[in-house]
């Protein structure tokens, strides 16, 4: 006997409930095999469901765009303060800085060192303690690193801040699209539930395979096991 196969992606559950609304509008409330209640959540869900997936699509696709952008200046401001240091570290060495000069930028003196950058929180506390050490050191007389200047350096950093504040709120948001997405996906599969064994119920005293027909004229959907032919 082939076996009942509830829906499992977003496009088959709305293709469920939209059967189901579908067939109530050709047949008097009394001769509908689920209850008037079932009927008007089915037709009010709907189309908060079809909203919901909008905006989670709309969402996916606004990450992606600006996802490439946040990537693009986090790359741009790594390599900028990674280079600034190195730059220092190279003046450092040819003695047109002294070594005390790294306490500007709160670096070690005893290792020459590249600080890790892999994350965005190691990228801004040095990106900032780099941009506040050599303006502070520029204030109190000393020469200007250049290639790069710290202004490339800054505009560069904020340009990165102002992308990982944004990738920030977009994952939060997504995040919070997700869990309503979850919910309504199970509200879904309640009302589907709900309308589906209702409709078995109301043809329960028919032979299999008629009331199988009557069913799928619903949205029900039937699988054959293996080995079965379907009649």
């Amino acid at each position: 006997m082939p076996y009942r196969r509830l829906p499992n992606t977003d496009a088959s559950r709305i293709r469920a409930i939209t059967m189901a609304i579908e067939k109530s509008m050709y047949l008097h409330p009394n001769e509908l095999a689920f209850d008037y209640k079932t009927l008007q959540q089915a037709k009010f869900f709907l189309p908060t469901y079809k909203q919901g997936l909008f905006h989670k699509d709309e969402n996916v696709s606004n990450q992606h765009q600006k996802g490439s952008t946040y990537v693009t200046y986090q790359k741009k401001a790594r390599m900028y303060i990674s280079h600034f240091i190195q730059v220092l570290y190279f003046c450092i060495l040819r003695d047109e800085l002294p070594i005390t000069v790294l306490e500007y930028y709160e670096l070690p003196q005893t290792t020459r060192k590249l600080p890790s950058l892999k994350t965005d929180e190691q990228i801004l506390t040095w990106g900032e303690k780099i941009i506040f050490g050599e303006e502070t050191r520029i204030r109190e007389g000393g020469n200007p690193i250049v290639n790069p200047r710290i202004a490339l350096v800054k505009i560069t950093y904020e340009k990165f801040l102002e992308a990982q504040r944004n990738h920030a709120i977009l994952q939060s948001k997504n995040s919070r699209t997700t869990d309503y997405i979850n919910e309504l996906r199970e509200k879904a599969n309640e009302i589907i539930l709900s309308i589906w064994n209702q409709v078995e119920d109301h043809f329960k005293d028919l032979p299999a395979e008629e009331k199988r027909k009557q069913a799928e004229q619903y949205g029900l959907k039937y699988v054959f096991r293996k080995g079965e032919l379907q009649s």
